[in-house]
C-alpha cells in the first residue's frame, strides 16, 4: 500500500492509510459492481455507487494457469527461489496476481518440481502445470523431443508425491498409450489432465473426454475435470472431413466438460478467432474459455536470446521462436497486454476478457480464497486488483493488500 500522504494515480492516501480508487469496478466475471473502491489497510471498506461518468477500470488481479516464466527467468530451467520470484514479479507488475508455474518436457522434472513447491508453500505460486512429457513426438512444439515419452504411472506418482498437492494440471496427448490411466491418476491426486500437443483423431479425443468426465463424476471431483492446452496450437487444425481434436474440445467446452485455454496474445492465434471461440463457448459455459500467456523467460523483456527447457529461443519484435526455426516458442505477453490488444482492437469487451482471465481460471482450479485471488469486491475483502486508465494502461496493481505498482 502507498505510504501515508502519497498521491497515487487514482486516489490520495491519508494519514490512516485509506485510499480511494476510481474506476468502473468489475468482479471476476466482468459484472459491474460500482465506480470506485475505498480501501483501508489493504482491505475493501466500501464499493462506491455506480456513476457512468467515472473513467477507467478496476478489475481483480489476473490469474494465469499456463506460464513458463518472465523477466529473463524460466521456471523449467534450473530454477532457484530467487529466479522464480523474478519471473513471478515480471507478471505481477502487469496485474497477474496469481499463477501456475509451467514446466516443459524434461528428462527429469523432479528438481524443477521441488524448487517450485517452495514458491507454492510461500504463497507466491498457486501451483504447478506440467506441460509434458507425455505428449506426441509429432507435436513437440518448443519442447525437447528427447524427453517426450508415454505415461509411466509409477513415474507420474513420484512426481505427484513430490509436488505435495501443488501439481494442478498436466498436459497429455489423448492418443498416447496410457493417457486415460494417467488422467485418472491425476484426478485421484486432485490434479486435472490438459489435452494437447497432440495428433489425436476426433473420435479418440471424444472417447478420452468421455472417460475422464465419467471417472471424475465417479470420484466426486468438484471442478471441471479437464482442460485443453492452448487450443489450436500444437494440434491438427479443423478440416471439413476430419475436424479432429479441436472440434471435440470445443463441443465439450460448451457442454461444461472441458475448459479450453487460448493464448490470446494475437500472435499464437488470430484475434478474430479468439473472439469467435469466446462467443461460441460462453453462452453455454461462461467459464469454458481461459486466457493464458504461455509466457517464457522473455515476457517483460527486450528482444534477444533466451532459454526454454534447455532450448535456445530468439525473440524478434516480441515474437519468440526456437532458434533457427519459425516454430513459436512460448509467449512474451502478460494477461493485461492480451486485454489491451483485444479490447483496444474491438475484438472483445473488457468484461469478456476479465471473465476469461479471472473468473474462468479461478473456477477451473477452484482457488477461491488463495493468495493473490480476489473474485469480488465487498467490505472486508483483501485487495488483489488492477487499476486501468481509460485507454487500458495499467496504472496500479495491488496484491494481498500491498501496492506493487
Amino acid at each position: 500500500m502507498s505510504s501515508a500522504g502519497a498521491l497515487s494515480v487514482s486516489g490520495l492516501v491519508d494519514e490512516d492509510s485509506v485510499v480511494t480508487l476510481s474506476g468502473q469496478v468489475l468482479d471476476a466475471d466482468g459484472h459491474t459492481l460500482g465506480s470506485g473502491l475505498v480501501v483501508k489497510d489493504g482491505r475493501v471498506v466500501e464499493v462506491l455507487p455506480y456513476d457512468e461518468s467515472v473513467k477507467g477500470w478496476i478489475t481483480p488481479g489476473f490469474i494465469d494457469i499456463h506460464c513458463h516464466g518472465g523477466g529473463g527467468c524460466s521456471f523449467p530451467d534450473k530454477p532457484t527461489f530467487e529466479k522464480i520470484m523474478t519471473a513471478i514479479n515480471a507478471h505481477r507488475q502487469m496485474g497477474t496476481t496469481a499463477l501456475l508455474a509451467s514446466t516443459v518436457s524434461l528428462v527429469d522434472p523432479l528438481p524443477a518440481i521441488r524448487e517450485l513447491v517452495v514458491a507454492c508453500e510461500s504463497g507466491d505460486l498457486i501451483g504447478i502445470h506440467m506441460e509434458g512429457p507425455y505428449i506426441s513426438p509429432h507435436k513437440c512444439g518448443a519442447q525437447n523431443p528427447e524427453a517426450v515419452r508415454n505415461p509411466d504411472l509409477d513415474e507420474l506418482r513420484t512426481w505427484l508425491e513430490a509436488g505435495k498437492g501443488y501439481i494442478r494440471t498436466m498436459t497429455i496427448a489423448p492418443e498416447v498409450e496410457g493417457a486415460t490411466e494417467a488422467a485418472k491418476l491425476l484426478l485421484d491426486y486432485g490434479a486435472i489432465p490438459s489435452w494437447g500437443h497432440t495428433v489425436s483423431s476426433g473420435p479418440r479425443t471424444r472417447e478420452v473426454i468421455a472417460e475422464t468426465t465419467a471417472y471424475a463424476k465417479q470420484i466426486g471431483f468438484k471442478t471441471v475435470p479437464q482442460t485443453a492446452t492452448h487450443l489450436f496450437n500444437a494440434m491438427p487444425g479443423i478440416t471439413h472431413r476430419a475436424p479432429g481434436p479441436v472440434r471435440e474440445l470445443l463441443a465439450a467446452a460448451r457442454a461444461g466438460e472441458v475448459a479450453v485455454e487460448l493464448v490470446a496474445d494475437t500472435i499464437h492465434l488470430d484475434a478474430d478467432l479468439v473472439s469467435d471461440v469466446v462467443r461460441f463457448v460462453e453462452p453455454e459455459n461462461p467459464h469454458g474459455v481461459v486466457f493464458v500467456t504461455d509466457a517464457m523467460a522473455g515476457a517483460g523483456m527486450p528482444d534477444g536470446n533466451y532459454q526454454l527447457g534447455g532450448l535456445d529461443v530468439d525473440i524478434t519484435d516480441g515474437v519468440a521462436v526456437l532458434a533457427g526455426t519459425d516454430t513459436i516458442a512460448g509467449g512474451t505477453a502478460r494477461i493485461a497486454e492480451e486485454l489491451q490488444r483485444l479490447v483496444r482492437g474491438g475484438f472483445l469487451s473488457i468484461e469478456q476478457v476479465v471473465r476469461a482471465g479471472v473468473g474462468a481460471p479461478a473456477t477451473v482450479l477452484g482457488i477461491e480464497g488463495r493468495a493473490g485471488v480476489t473474485l469480488t469486491f465487498e467490505p472486508g475483502v483483501v485487495l488483489n486488483a488492477v487499476v486501468f486508465t481509460e485507454d487500458f494502461e495499467v496504472a496500479e496493481v495491488y496484491r494481498e493488500g500491498q501496492r506493487l505498482k
